[in-house]
């Protein structure tokens, strides 16, 4: 925990210093206030100190979108130099327990980089060849498939529900292997035993899960073992009941993170809006996080057509972020104060 990083917080944030007024004289961490989702969504830059926004307004922060998927998508500010501490752990623990390197080729997939007529379909990057949701035909995957041969991938970064597709391509028309594949990764959606050992049949390489939010980065990363450790060097992870009280390991609740990085937008005590367990590390794999136990993830579903077709969920997903893109542009233009879109 950066306790450093919360005192400046309460110091410089408007916002969180009017949530303890009043009870400045009881501020030790569990009597700390909880940040909710719904509580900022709506003007995110309340949780910006003032000395963070002419780094906004010259565009010196990095930003990320959170996913649309709940109607809900927020923007996420950092400091550069902050964003690469937070990626930190997780880079050296793709390194340590699959050999994953940052210059290694890799592929993934995005849900939308712009919208309109002129969305592009893939975009390559310095290490990496990435794909456009839109549209996942069985046409296109075969496409996007023989692409992958062509680029020799090291590792891919997927969505389970994308991973399935590609799995259902490969087999369905006996696909080679990708030779040059060592490791898939997996984000963003529940990864179910019974899929990751599909995944790994298929494409004969480990597969790992990597729980993680925009507001924080990662938060959780599976070992070989098969452990969820927390990445506390990243974020402290609390579970709480219903009422805010911290629950015993092994008992379920409410997940809450806090950065140890971000002090640009300060998420302290924040609900991700998961629910689960911690249990104390009895792993031998070399993690020494504890072990976060997923009661119920982001997990997507399929869509199903009156004629029995499989639609892949992100079709909606990719709907919702232009919509909440639109919007947000309409809304700036019409507020000459909030311009940052």
């Amino acid at each position: 925990m950066n306790i450093s990083l919360i005192r400046e917080a309460y110091k410089e944030v408007d916002y969180l210093r009017e949530k303890v007024i009043g009870n400045e004289g009881n501020l030790d961490f569990t009597n700390l206030p909880l940040l909710e989702r719904d509580e900022i969504v709506q003007d995110p830059l309340k949780l910006m100190a003032p000395c963070y926004l002419s780094l906004l307004y010259r565009g010196e922060l990095v930003k990320n979108n959170t996913s649309g998927s709940t109607g809900k998508c927020m923007e996420v500010y950092w400091r550069k130099q902050d964003y690469i501490k937070s990626m930190y752990s997780l880079w050296f623990y793709r390194n340590y327990f699959y050999g994953i390197h940052t210059w290694d080729k890799m592929c993934q997939f995005y849900t939308i980089s712009r919208v309109g007529t002129g969305e592009e379909m893939e975009r390559c990057t310095k290490t990496g060849l990435e794909f456009s949701i839109n549209d996942l035909s069985e046409e296109r995957l075969l496409d996007i498939y023989h692409k992958m041969e062509i680029f020799q991938p090291v590792w891919l970064l997927l969505q389970p529900c994308i991973a399935e597709l590609l799995c259902y391509v490969k087999v369905k028309y006996q696909l080679s292997d990708l030779v040059s594949l060592r490791y898939i990764e997996m984000t963003g959606e529940e990864l179910t035993e019974e899929l990751k050992e599909h995944i790994h049949n298929c494409f004969n390489c480990p597969v790992a899960s990597q729980y993680g939010a925009n507001e924080v980065n990662s938060i959780a990363y599976e070992c070989p073992q098969g452990h969820l450790h927390c990445m506390e060097d990243n974020v402290y992870v609390e579970i709480l009941d219903d009422q805010g009280i911290p629950v015993p390991d092994g008992v379920s609740g409410n997940i809450y993170v806090t950065t140890c990085h971000n002090h640009a937008m300060p998420f302290i005590r924040y609900g991700i809006g998961d629910r689960g367990s911690i249990e104390e590390n009895t792993c031998s794999c070399g993690h020494h996080g504890r072990i976060l136990k997923l009661k119920s993830g982001r997990g997507d579903d399929w869509a199903w057509m009156e004629n029995r077709r499989k639609i892949n969920p992100y079709v909606f997903i990719r709907a919702v972020e232009a919509v909440n893109v639109v919007c947000g542009k309409l809304y700036s233009e019409g507020n000459g104060k909030k311009k940052f879109f």
